[in-house]
């Protein structure tokens, strides 16, 4: 009876601990609401003081023929011109029935050092820096600059779980340290660790550097080690050199996903497949509107031998490059992924603020499986841009993949953006 009390104790602790951290979560988002909304109320009282503010709402509605189900995508920003070093966004995922949800993707607020020296930012937000991999966060990423070129950030929160869910003792914090040498190039350390259930789950070191040689040349790498599971965790450089005409770039890189993934979770016990690459991409402007490109690389999954490439064309219809034609042809075979495709864009200005696009692909695979011998994908989509800020598009999307055999979506996008002085 002792032993089944204090379970329970136990148990009742957690639910208490996770109905706090719930509360704490949904506070957070409401105080930022409320930051943000404050923001915005501030910079509208003083319009009449000759101030002006720039803030631009998005909405975007989709419906599939698959799930019938609508959803949306609503997107803010503001940002104030007469104070540039504060701006806000937010992007909020929407559902309707059966199931009546929304989450919120972004929700942060930014304020910069008007002479560029630093930038804090605060809210829910995705951080990529250096050599960690993005990850979405509740919490604060700090970052200074020197006159001497050092740059130093230091992050920390907590990662995001999906529609506010509960995190057990979760937390995330990291910095990375970067210095200029000689305006040529930039070097970066840079340290991270996670907690799940208050234990580490992943841990690492990494190391960062782009370089430009050269006016013609151009150098970049990282690298992550794993401190948990030691071993390098993933990998990636290229180099590049490039004239006004061309530009070539050898690339690689190694992955262990048994290492990007945090140690508690089920594909990291499943197995490590460690993937490598090896590759190029050539680009050549043949003409003054016409560019032609190709890459190839070869790769390595587990222990199987594959590779991939593709070659593409673009033309572009007038100078700035409002409307343009591309023709791409695509090869994938390694490992289960074996297919070869084609794809077509097109995208035209039609006068009065209308635009037109459209893109079709079409896949063959070499082992159809009785799921048809090829999958085509299409979109069409038509937009338009009022002077007075308003903007409208849609576009209607069907393709049959191996899990339909037909699908169908709509999404249709309202914008508006305000500038007022």
């Amino acid at each position: 009876m002792r032993g089944g009390s204090s379970q329970a104790g136990a148990n009742g602790k957690v639910a208490f601990c996770r109905v706090r951290q719930a509360r704490a979560a949904a506070w957070t988002v409401f105080a930022l609401t409320a930051s943000f909304c404050a923001l915005f109320c501030a910079s509208f009282c003083q319009v009449a003081s000759a101030q002006s503010i720039r803030l631009r709402a998005d909405a975007l509605a989709q419906t599939s023929s698959d799930t019938q189900t609508p959803a949306g995508l609503l997107v803010l920003q503001g940002q104030d011109q007469v104070r540039p070093w504060v701006d806000a966004e937010a992007l909020v995922w929407t559902g309707a029935k059966p199931d009546a949800t929304a989450d919120v993707l972004v929700l942060a607020v930014r304020v910069k050092e008007p002479h560029g020296y630093g930038q804090l930012r605060a809210g829910r937000f995705v951080l990529a820096t250096g050599a960690v991999l993005p990850v979405q966060l509740d919490g604060i990423d700090a970052l200074g600059r020197t006159p001497w070129g050092m740059t130093t950030e230091a992050f920390g929160g907590v990662p995001v779980v999906p529609r506010f869910g509960a995190r057990a003792y979760d937390w995330l914090v990291g910095g990375r340290v970067a210095q200029r040498v000689a305006d040529a190039a930039t070097v970066g350390l840079s340290y991270v660790q996670r907690r799940e259930y208050g234990d580490v789950s992943n841990e690492e070191l990494g190391a960062d550097l782009a370089a430009a040689p050269a006016r013609w040349c151009d150098l970049a790498a990282r690298a992550a080690y794993d401190l948990v599971s030691p071993g390098l965790a993933d990998a990636l450089f290229s180099a590049a050199v490039r004239s006004p005409e061309w530009r070539f770039e050898v690339f690689g890189s190694q992955r262990s996903p048994s290492r990007l993934l945090p140690a508690t979770s089920l594909f990291s016990v499943l197995g490590d497949f460690p993937s490598q690459s090896l590759g190029g991409t050539l680009r050549w402007r043949a003409a003054p509107r016409l560019d032609l490109l190709a890459s190839g690389a070869a790769q390595s999954v587990g222990s199987e031998v594959g590779g991939n490439g593709w070659v593409r064309s673009s033309l572009r219809l007038d100078d700035r490059g409002d409307g343009a034609l591309g023709l791409e042809l695509r090869r994938q075979d390694v490992s289960t992924a074996q297919w070869s495709g084609v794809r077509a864009t097109t995208a035209v200005p039609l006068g009065r603020g209308f635009r037109y696009a459209s893109e079709i692909e079409i896949v063959v695979p070499d082992h159809p499986d009785g799921r048809g011998i090829a999958w085509p994908w299409g979109l069409v989509s038509l937009a338009w841009r009022s002077a007075a800020g308003w903007e409208l598009a849609g576009a209607l999307e069907a393709s049959s993949t191996p899990e339909h055999r037909y699908e169908t979506d709509a999404i249709v996008r309202l914008s508006r953006a305000l500038s007022m002085k």
